[in-house]
């Protein structure tokens, strides 16, 4: 898309960090899911059995649908991602506050990771945010006629 022959930045997808990111987590939480024995002890022994479901379970669906959307193209991409991304925030908000209420101040590390992670996926959500704003705005302009 273009506004007076200028093309939209979109912020969007293909990140190698983001995606690298996305892809452990999916790769983290399906072996936690399959095999829970070959994944870190820590968080098999720092939360109870469901909690620990839930975690490995977000993580695989939050990472797969925000790849879904980093790989996919258009606006409906941008959409599908950012549901990924809110579901990752949630997910590492629940587990950092799970982790700090359960375990304590023995648990301010991997506390302090995922909640800087959640930090990311918010910010990573405001950019998606601000794109498919402009989209709108463009999309509606050219509606009207303006140019």
């Amino acid at each position: 898309m273009a506004r007076g022959g200028v093309p939209l930045l979109v912020r969007s997808g293909r990140n190698p960090f983001e995606v690298l990111m996305l892809a452990a987590c999916v790769a983290v939480g399906g072996v936690g899911l399959i095999d829970p024995q070959a994944t870190s002890g820590a968080i098999t022994a720092a939360l109870p059995h469901w909690q620990a479901l839930c975690w490995y379970g977000g993580l695989v669906g939050g990472g797969l649908v925000s790849v879904i959307g980093v790989f996919s193209r258009g606006v409906v991409s941008l959409v599908v991602e950012r549901v990924g991304v809110v579901i990752l925030t949630c997910l590492m908000l629940a587990y950092t506050t799970a982790v700090i209420t359960q375990i304590g101040i023995r648990g301010t590390l991997p506390a302090v990771f995922t909640g800087l992670f959640a930090v990311a996926c918010a910010v990573r959500f405001v950019y998606i945010s601000a794109d498919l704003k402009r989209m709108e705005d463009i999309a509606t302009k050219s509606l009207d006629g303006d140019e």
